[in-house]
């Protein structure tokens, strides 16, 4: 090990998608996630897209 810690790229979105409680969801290390904004089942393309979606939006 180099003994240094990890750099977080604190200008651009990185989200994840997991299955939560058998949904599919988005979810990022800023703070934002797509289980926030819908209650109802979408299918992982949808949710795909809409972490690609999060993820071109420049952090502040």
């Amino acid at each position: 090990m180099s003994g240094t810690t990890p750099r977080h790229d604190r200008h651009h979105h990185h989200p994840e998608v997991h299955k939560v409680s058998g949904r599919w969801a988005w979810f990022c290390g800023c703070g934002s996630a797509s289980c926030r904004t819908r209650l109802d089942p979408v299918p992982w393309h949808q949710v795909v897209v809409e972490a690609l979606g999060h993820a071109t939006t420049i952090a502040a």
